[in-house]
């Protein structure tokens, strides 16, 4: 009993951080921010911060890693309504592909700052690359659940286009403030990607 306040303490601690970091990221860039600097927006001491972290990249490894890990566990929350042992191809064009883009794009929505400066690339090739590998070993891991799947390119290709596609199209929608709502980004990407992706692949 007596760990859990200080748990939420830390929590909260390491979340102003967070907070302080990628605010000023998307001000004057990663490169520019100093650790005074997060520390005085967060109004914490530099010592309360290196209890926590050893430099800003650790900080903003430990933001991505929280966010994908959320991400991660919405993700399989929602894939546990569906049994996708039984999906083919076909249901792509379906609800279940609806909800997966339309939790991805929502996902993105609600951490919109985070989601910007993780996708366009500050604070080094780790921290742009982590999301998109996350997506990619996903698809693998989801398409070779699909019974009698046929694919006319390898699953780690076909993972790798697919990543890249929905990463540029949700940067650009965040990039641009959101011109289109949820459900015409979700319609947009269907009609552009998963039309092909169904010639591709193929269930027996």
């Amino acid at each position: 009993m007596p760990d859990k306040p200080l748990d939420r303490r830390s929590r909260r601690t390491r979340h102003g951080l967070q907070a302080a970091l990628i605010s000023l990221i998307l001000e004057k860039g990663y490169d520019s921010v100093t650790i005074e600097e997060v520390t005085d927006r967060a109004d914490l001491g530099r010592t309360t911060f290196y209890l926590h972290f050893r430099d800003k990249e650790e900080l903003l490894m430990h933001a991505i890693d929280t966010i994908c890990d959320d991400f991660i566990q919405q993700h399989e929350a929602l894939l546990a309504l569906v049994d996708t042992s039984k999906t083919t191809t076909h249901s792509l064009q379906g609800n279940v592909d609806e909800r997966i883009l339309h939790h991805i794009f929502n996902h993105a929505r609600d951490n919109a700052d985070l989601y910007k400066v993780m996708l366009r690339g500050e604070g080094g090739a780790t921290a742009s690359k982590r999301f998109t590998q996350i997506i990619q070993e996903e698809t693998i891991r989801r398409l070779s659940r699909l019974e009698k799947l046929e694919s006319k390119v390898p699953l780690e290709v076909f993972a790798v286009f697919f990543s890249g596609t929905l990463v540029e199209m949700v940067t650009w929608w965040l990039e641009q403030d959101q011109p289109f709502s949820i459900e015409e980004m979700v319609a947009f990407y269907q009609q552009l990607f998963t039309w092909g992706a169904l010639d591709t692949l193929q269930t027996t």
